[in-house]
């Protein structure tokens, strides 16, 4: 149905299905509510119908809704992905941004976190209560996404996946039913949005499972000339022989901001006083950065360290590259690679991510419905400020391929973190992405769409095909 359609059908009263939804239903034609802007202006879809829910109830009336009207329909939570996931295009969006209610179960452990709770607001939240769950690096990503998708963090290596720590869910089927997820009720469930996203429902809120951590953690914040390049690769290489659970380092390639000019960039979170943090990655200090912003750091501010990258405007195209090697020539050639990609995409970066995932790689890999647990490293690669979206996807492809090129074959093959792949996920003409990101698994995985979404009506991330009946 088109934009215009669904305003009519919309217009001077709302429709039997929708008469007893409590939040916001909004159509183009209302400019004040009306918002489908994204994280990337490259996946913003024209929708037919936004609605915001503020219950559950909501979210199962817009579904039947969606359904009756043919529409097709899309999640958006924390609006992240670069694909357009989260939109529609002259279908129905349920925007999750009023739903974002934090509340903890300090007797059972267990933080309860509505489906359009931003990981920042999430850390805020359960901080007041000295609790805390696994997040990723920046404030404003979704914690549904992210933890459905799988979920990699500064706490990987003490906590393993985000998903590993779900331990119930309150869901909304495609027929519009509510469910409750849990080790006694519908058990299946819960192991499909083990890493299975968004592929069986709305997951209107997550139960996790709470960590108390520190009042403070060290931030490592280094920045190099290109020069540096080869020492740092040699002493990352050092570095990893020796890491601890508690160290996560990410490095970067970016133009600095104030000049324009390429930078080597050093962050870390370390889940340790500043004496340790010294003593441990004082061997990058000794390799001359240009800045040294390193400090101790109050937890609650540990979500947004990639904020100031993430808060760029503009087009975005992100996609992981799984590597093994990380030796100096492939370095390099990456480097140059992505500097050349600087001039046509100005603001495009290459994160390495170095986490310990030692204890995500203990869970069997039938335990959940995410099997990349023999992941040994990832680079997220960001085109950014691009122009040209088609010139824009062959680059990311060239700069993946590089990285992984001095890997082993396996790895070179996979799509390593789902939830870097955005383009990936969304190219759904087939399951051929599907059936790579969820590997073995994706034979279960089938069986549940069959038993709990049939018609698909939940595809728009890596969608799995139902099992023939």
């Amino acid at each position: 149905m088109s934009p215009s359609a669904i305003d009519n059908t919309l217009e001077g009263k709302r429709p039997p299905l929708l008469q007893d939804f409590k939040g916001v239903v909004a159509t183009p034609s209302d400019r004040h509510n009306y918002k489908i802007k994204r994280w990337a202006d490259n996946a913003v879809r024209q929708a037919a119908c936004v609605v915001f829910p503020v219950n559950t109830e909501d979210i199962s009336l817009a579904i039947r809704f969606a359904r009756a009207e043919g529409l097709s329909l899309a999640i958006s939570g924390g609006r992240h992905n670069c694909s357009g996931s989260s939109s529609s295009e002259g279908g129905l969006v349920i925007d999750m941004r009023k739903m974002s209610v934090v509340r903890v179960d300090t007797e059972r452990k267990v933080g309860y976190i509505q489906g359009g709770t931003t990981t920042h607001h999430a850390v805020i939240e359960l901080f007041k209560h000295g609790v805390a769950i696994p997040v990723g690096f920046c404030g404003s990503v979704g914690v549904i996404g992210l933890a459905a998708g799988g979920g990699v963090g500064f706490s990987t290596g003490l906590h393993g996946l985000a998903c590993d720590n779900i331990v119930s869910a309150t869901m909304v089927l495609a027929n519009g039913d509510i469910v409750h997820v849990n080790e006694s009720e519908k058990e299946d469930l819960l192991w499909g949005i083990k890493g299975g996203g968004s592929n069986f429902g709305v997951i209107a809120e997550l139960g996790m499972r709470l960590h108390e951590p520190r009042a403070d953690v060290y931030h490592l914040m280094h920045i190099y000339l290109p020069d540096r390049l080869p020492a740092l690769v040699a002493e990352l290489n050092a570095w990893m022989k020796v890491r601890t659970p508690e160290e996560s380092l990410l490095f970067n390639f970016v133009l600095s901001p104030q000049n324009g000019k390429p930078i080597l960039i050093l962050t870390g979170v370390g889940l340790f006083g500043i004496e340790e943090g010294e003593r441990l990655w004082g061997r990058f200090e000794r390799l001359g950065p240009i800045i040294n912003k390193s400090a101790q750091t109050p937890y609650d501010k540990i979500a947004t360290f990639a904020d100031a990258a993430c808060e760029r405007l503009g087009t975005k195209i992100n996609i992981g590259a799984p590597f093994n090697n990380f030796d100096y020539e492939t370095v390099q050639r990456s480097y140059d690679l992505w500097l050349r990609a600087t001039v046509k995409a100005p603001h495009s970066v290459i994160l390495y991510e170095f986490l310990d995932y030692t204890q995500m790689s203990k869970v069997p890999m039938d335990a959940t419905a995410c099997p990349w647990r023999t992941m040994d490293k990832i680079a997220m690669i960001g085109i950014m400020g691009f122009t040209d979206e088609a010139e824009a996807m062959k680059l990311s492809e060239e700069l993946r391929t590089c990285i992984s090129s001095s890997s082993t074959e396996s790895t070179r093959e996979s799509i390593g973190y789902p939830n870097y792949s955005h383009a990936l996920g969304a190219d759904n003409e087939t399951d051929a992405n599907a059936r790579k990101a969820f590997g073995s698994n994706y034979t279960q995985l089938q069986q549940l769409k069959r038993k709990y979404d049939p018609e698909m009506v939940f595809n728009k991330w890596y969608c799995v095909r139902p099992a023939d009946v």
